[in-house]
Order: C-alpha cells, then sequence, then structure tokens
C-alpha cells in the first residue's frame, strides 16, 4: 500500500513552521482568545502523546480536506508519521509532548486503525468537534499557536549561565576558545565552535549557516563543507574544519565542491598552519595552492577565534558558546554524551577562574 502522502506533509508542515519561528520568524496573525480557548482547554490537560496526535490531527486537517474528524489516518504510526515528528521535536529540544517518541503506539493505535473512532475517544472528542466547527482560516491559525506553544516549551541546553560582562572580555572569550579548542573529541568540538561563531556573526547581515555531523558524506548527503553559508538561499560560501594532519590529500575533493557550490574561493580553517613551513608565511601558502585551479584560503583555526572574539559583542559571544553546546547535544549532529561532559567541564572550570 502506498504511503499516506497527508500524514507526510501533515508533519513537515509542523515542523517547517517550528523552525520559522526558532529561527526567529513569524507565523502571521495571533489566535483570538476563542482559539487559544480551545487549545488550553482540550490539548494542553493532555499527556504527552495526546497533546502530540492533538497538534497533528489539526495539522492533518489541513493537508487532507476531506477528513472526516473522526478517523485516525491512515499510515499515522511509523518513520514518516508518530516516529518521525516526536523525534524531530526531540531534537528540536521542544518538550510541550514530554519526549514521547511514537504517539500513534503509545495510544492504542495499532492494527486496523478504521475500527477507531476518535468522536467516541474522549482524550479528543471535545477538540475534534471543536475543530471541525472552524474554518480552514482558523485552523491555520489554531495550528500556528499550538506551533508556538510548541517553541515555547524548548528548553535549550546551555553551558553558560548569564555573565557579567566583565567574564566576556576578548582575553578571557580567547582563553576559552583555546581551551576548548584543545578537547579531544575527533573534530565535533572544534567544528562546532566554528559553526556557532559563524553563525552569530553572519546573522547580523542576514545570512544563514547551516553545519553538519562531522563524519557525515559529502557525497551522500549533497553537502559543500562541514560549515555552509546561504544569502537569500543562494550558496555564498563554503567551509572545512579539521584538526587531522591529512587534508593536504583531500585538495582535489576540495576543488570539486568548490566548483559543484559554483564557489571561486574555498574556505579550510585546520589547526597547526602557522607551524607548517608549507603554509606559512604566504609566499609559502603561494607556492603550495599555486597549481589549484580554484582559490584555496588556509586559516589557522587559532587565527579565526583571535578575530572572532575581537568581533562578536559580548552578549554574541556567549550565545556562540552557547550554541556550540547546542550543537554537541543535537542528536543528529553528535548527541555523544562524553563530548558534552567535556566542553561543560572545560566551562565550568574555566567560570571557576576570576574575571
Amino acid at each position: 500500500m502506498p504511503r499516506n502522502v497527508n500524514v507526510e506533509n501533515a508533519v513537515e508542515l509542523i515542523l517547517e513552521r517550528l523552525d520559522i519561528l526558532i529561527n526567529g520568524g513569524a507565523l502571521g496573525r495571533p489566535a483570538s482568545p476563542h482559539l487559544q480557548a480551545i487549545f488550553s482547554t482540550h490539548v494542553m490537560p493532555g499527556g504527552g502523546s495526546a497533546r502530540l496526535a492533538s497538534v497533528f490531527l489539526t495539522s492533518y486537517s489541513i493537508t487532507e480536506l476531506t477528513w472526516d474528524y473522526k478517523s485516525v489516518p491512515i499510515g499515522i504510526r511509523g518513520q514518516h508519521g508518530d516516529k518521525r515528528l516526536a523525534g524531530a521535536l526531540t531534537d528540536r529540544h521542544v518538550t510541550l509532548h514530554k519526549n514521547i517518541t511514537a504517539f500513534g503506539e503509545n495510544l492504542g493505535w495499532k492494527g486496523n486503525v478504521r475500527s477507531f473512532d476518535l468522536s467516541t475517544d474522549p482524550r479528543f472528542s471535545a477538540y475534534l468537534a471543536a475543530l471541525a466547527a472552524l474554518s480552514t482560516a482558523e485552523r491555520e491559525i489554531l495550528l500556528n499557536h499550538a506551533i508556538w506553544q510548541m517553541c515555547s516549551s524548548r528548553v535549550v541546553p546551555q553551558a553558560l549561565p548569564p555573565l557579567p560582562a566583565t567574564y566576556l572580555s576578548y582575553a578571557r572569550c580567547l582563553d576559552l576558545c583555546e581551551k576548548i579548542l584543545a578537547i579531544q573529541s575527533e573534530g565535533h568540538v572544534q567544528q562546532f565552535l566554528v559553526a556557532a561563531f559563524l553563525e552569530i556573526h553572519r546573522k547580523r547581515y542576514g545570512h544563514s549557516t547551516v553545519t553538519h555531523h562531522p563524519h557525515a558524506s559529502d557525497t551522500f548527503d549533497g553537502t559543500t563543507g562541514d560549515i555552509e553559508e546561504f544569502r537569500d538561499g543562494v550558496l555564498v560560501a563554503a567551509y572545512e574544519v579539521t584538526v587531522r594532519d591529512d587534508w593536504k590529500n583531500r585538495l582535489a575533493d576540495f576543488g570539486k565542491k568548490a566548483k559543484k557550490g559554483n564557489l571561486s574561493k574555498y574556505i579550510l580553517i585546520a589547526s597547526n598552519v602557522r607551524s607548517d613551513k608549507n603554509l606559512h608565511p604566504a609566499h609559502s601558502l603561494m607556492n603550495f595552492v599555486g597549481h589549484l585551479h580554484f582559490d584555496l584560503a588556509v586559516i589557522d583555526i587559532t587565527d579565526f577565534f583571535t578575530v572572532f572574539c575581537a568581533e562578536l559583542r559580548r552578549d554574541e559571544l556567549a550565545e556562540a558558546f552557547n550554541r556550540t553546546y547546542e550543537f554537541l547535544s543535537d542528536r543528529k549532529l553528535c548527541g555523544r554524551a562524553d563530548i558534552q561532559e567535556s566542553f561543560k567541564n572545560v566551562t565550568d572550570q574555566w567560570l571557576q577562574v576570576p574575571s
């Protein structure tokens, strides 16, 4: 049996709108007191599975206009439905669903879902009756309100508490960067620290950045670098971050990525550049890259932070360190408890040094 694309579309609709809010956007006009009351009265008192199912069904009523408001949608369970939605919310640090993993399974929607009648289920009957009475425009606003509630429930892990300005001086922040860069993490910490600093800086200019799992195959996932920078949806820069010494064997690969991304310049941020006689001073670098058909910028990772600790404001620096910890806590990017613990140990010790 083919998949129910309306289930998948309902999940994607929720996630797309949630990401807009997470990234600082808006979803249109606010919900009226009447719509807010529907959500607070019939959805919020329920458990995590019932809450998430109610939000999903609201979205489903928009993607499947012929739905009868009492049938459990075919294909709601599994990797394209309840598990996909619940997992994606947990990855985004949403807590509204109380971190359940599969709301359909938890609610008992097993086997022949056609045998279920939601209009007789006390967990949903009142809410679905109210939902069915709304216009399409009102259901859109109600869904946006539910997604705003999701966004408001996010609890993002942070490594640093709010700090006095004296803690965030240039020298202290550069010292913290150096301590973080020394963490043995197979490149995770180093890449995400660069990614966080770039993200915070570039959003000043309306640019967005995306970082990827350090061990992801670029060929498999179609990316042009460890970090990609976009302006109005168009790729404008790509960055490779490495602490390994074998990157010189990958010059052809960098060239392919630059060509793929239509980039005249490819940016490599690596360790020990200034101590490499083939890369420093600049005259040596000229000889090293002179045969390449693209412009390769090779930056020592310590130089990167020497500049960006001066460039970012104090509030931005604190945000960048916490954003790094958020990347490390993201299961899609890292999620390794040992690396998170190492990062937190470094920041905790740094906090104890008098400012």
